[in-house]
């Protein structure tokens, strides 16, 4: 399998993130499609190469699809920054 390139994971970094704030969206056509793509093979291999467990994402996907629209931004803000802090490295190469 090839190594994922610094500049891939920057990419793969931003794609998750922006499907995590799509998820939370009031247009119901981008929160279904976040909710698609969280459960799409393509989700899993990002994942993979960001080294990422998604089942326990996908896990914590589902449980935020629980709450209103307004708990649910609160949410995928504060994952949003996770993400943030956990590539942060990347941005040095």
């Amino acid at each position: 399998m090839k190594q994922t390139s610094i500049e891939e994971q920057k990419i793969d970094s931003l794609i998750l993130k922006q499907a995590v704030r799509d998820l939370a969206s009031k247009k119901i056509d981008l929160s279904s499609q976040a909710e698609n793509y969280f459960q799409s093979s393509d989700f899993i291999d990002l994942c993979h190469r960001l080294k990422i467990d998604s089942k326990l994402l996908q896990k914590a996907i589902k449980r935020m699809e629980e709450y209103p629209i307004l708990s649910k931004k609160k949410i995928a803000d504060e994952i949003a920054r996770m993400i943030d802090k956990s590539f942060m490295h990347l941005d040095s190469y």
